[in-house]
């Protein structure tokens, strides 16, 4: 009999169907439940918990899924990725328009999930990626190693780092040679702001400020929305910039 996936693990828990934190919690479970001596039995299928709670049949997964590119028109004439995300079930997509301002996730089958604020600039013009500090390189990344300082201590001490970063911060892997042809490097996801002061670089929703090329969104927003994406699948990021 098959182990649960977490997906399908979270799948034994539909009354938390569209609660977020609950949902979390529920990956969270299954994370620590796996790294245990006999999980094997715990995660079957079969086990008697897991009939209790549901007794749906897990559904086929498809042999195939397209390559994702969940681009619209608001992205015409843009600088973005080349190629196609090559996402599995329980992948993400967040797409990111500098020229717009916003990011928008997107599950495995390109279905909208939500739109938020977000900035991918840096210091110099709005068509300018090529040189360290400028706009966010455009193209495709998907997320790496995750700074959990939030965990860490939800009301820490003023500290240099937090007050840059905020509650949490993603290393960025870059997949088309964005980054490396032109000579950057440590580009990322994160909250923060040096210049919103502290506490007001740690606040939920603090004030979006340009970086030095990274993704910058609210705080709350990598704690209640990336996260449970990151801990559920691999998510890869299309970042869109305005051209010269």
């Amino acid at each position: 009999m098959a182990t649960m996936s977490p997906q399908r693990f979270l799948d034994r828990f539909l009354h938390f169907k569209g609660q977020e934190q609950q949902g979390r919690g529920v990956l969270l479970l299954h994370q620590a439940i796996s790294q245990l001596e006999g999980s094997e039995a715990i995660l079957r299928e079969d086990a008697p918990w897991a009939l209790a709670f549901s007794t749906t049949p897990a559904q086929p997964a498809s042999t195939t899924i397209a390559p994702l590119d969940p681009r619209g028109s608001e992205e015409a004439g843009m600088a973005g990725p080349a190629i196609k995300a090559p996402v599995k079930v329980g992948d993400s997509y967040l797409l990111v328009n500098d020229r717009d301002q916003d990011m928008e996730a997107y599950d495995h089958t390109g279905k909208l999930l939500w739109k938020v604020p977000a900035l991918a600039r840096g210091q110099g013009a709005d068509t300018e990626w090529r040189h360290v500090g400028t706009d966010t390189p455009p193209g495709l990344y998907k997320l790496g190693t995750v700074y959990r300082d939030y965990e860490a201590n939800p009301n820490p001490p003023r500290d240099a780092t937090l007050q840059a970063y905020g509650w949490f911060s993603f290393e960025m892997i870059e997949l088309e040679g964005q980054k490396s042809s032109i000579g950057r490097a440590g580009i990322m996801l994160h909250g923060g702001g040096t210049a919103n002061g502290w506490p007001g670089a740690w606040a939920p929703q603090q004030k979006l400020l340009p970086t030095r090329g990274c993704i910058r969104v609210h705080n709350i927003v990598l704690r209640d929305k990336v996260l449970p994406l990151y801990e559920q699948g691999t998510v890869y990021v299309g970042v869109f910039q305005e051209k010269k």
